[in-house]
């Protein structure tokens, strides 16, 4: 017999325990035990709302909790906690909050967690937490989760820059620390050897690249700062989204710690491995520019327009100009 899905586990459970009952309270079946912690379907009485819940031991509890858009975290008082420095947190789904989807959140938390059972216990509970923020990322968006055109293109260049830095030898954890991008940081990238902006277009004509604020290609903010600039051309033979992200993933296989970031970085960024299949489109890399954001680069700052100007929004054609690329190996090598 086959064994059953982490989802197939926990749609099983909460049918198990299904009720209409009025008494109050937790019911729940358990799913798997790790060394650091215990994980419970449940459902809370009298609501008889679907719930995980998790146990850790912990010195104390955080002071606040993150909650989320049609699910809430919440401590609970559980009876059978017979370990004194155990405490239980309950995922529990709001009302409101759409089963699908709630679903698709329990499931991977515990799939998360299960591949994070060797770590110690602050570090997979502080995964656990992390987990949840980037969910919460993710169901502020529009358009049913779903990346915009826009954004889907940005996403490709951001994980092409990211294989970059890890092709020219910058270690896995490091690597993915350096990605801030989808943490909505001043710049994609920050890295000990400086701060990366990554533009990308699949534009068929000319390198034209957006660039969103006045402090996006500020370098008095960052220090060295670097424009890399990603061309993309449409090709049925290239990589689409689910495609680019296997490739980062393939390299970061051998680090359980950053591929398990890496993952919470792409929730944060708007991608779910469930929704892989709406985004089809494919690309080729066919050309990047490496640029250093100095005195001679055509960028727009705040010391450079009236005051009166509060917002700007423009593009550089990168085909248009002249200055000498420059090698990430370079760069990195240079911090050393």
């Amino acid at each position: 017999m086959a064994l059953l899905t982490d989802r197939e586990a926990l749609l099983a459970a909460w049918r198990a325990l299904a009720d209409t009952t009025s008494q109050q309270g937790w019911r729940f079946i358990p799913i798997a035990t790790h060394a650091c912690c215990q994980l419970r379907a449940g459902r809370r009485f009298p609501g008889n709302e679907e719930a995980l819940l998790a146990g850790f031991r912990l010195a104390t509890p955080p002071a606040e909790l993150p909650q989320g858009h049609g699910f809430a975290l919440l401590t609970v008082d559980m009876d059978f906690a017979m370990e004194p420095d155990q405490f239980w947190f309950a995922l529990a789904r709001q009302p409101a909050g759409n089963l699908e989807m709630f679903t698709l959140v329990a499931t991977d938390i515990v799939s998360t967690l299960d591949a994070a059972s060797g770590f110690d216990q602050r570090a997979i509970f502080r995964l656990f937490l992390d987990r949840i923020r980037a969910w919460q990322d993710f169901m502020r968006r529009e358009h049913e989760g779903l990346l915009s055109m826009e954004a889907e293109i940005g996403l490709h260049g951001e994980l092409i820059l990211l294989a970059m830095l890890l092709d020219a030898g910058l270690e896995a954890p490091y690597a993915v620390k350096s990605w801030r991008g989808p943490l909505h940081g001043l710049h994609d990238f920050e890295t000990a050897a400086g701060a990366i902006e990554v533009k990308t277009t699949a534009s068929e004509q000319g390198f034209p690249v957006k660039i969103l604020s006045l402090e996006q290609l500020d370098p008095n903010l960052a220090e060295p700062l670097y424009l890399a600039g990603i061309h993309l051309s449409a090709d049925p033979e290239g990589l689409n989204l689910a495609g680019r992200v296997e490739g980062v993933r393939q390299r970061l296989r051998n680090d359980s710690a950053a591929l398990l970031a890496f993952s919470t970085l792409l929730l944060h960024a708007g991608y779910v491995d469930a929704m892989a299949d709406r985004y089809p489109r494919r690309f080729v890399h066919d050309r990047s520019r490496l640029l250093r954001v100095d005195d001679r680069f055509p960028n727009l700052i705040r010391s450079k327009i009236p005051s009166a100007i509060t917002t700007v929004r423009y593009e550089i054609d990168l085909d248009r100009f002249e200055s000498e690329d420059q090698m990430l190996t370079d760069i990195l090598l240079h911090n050393e």
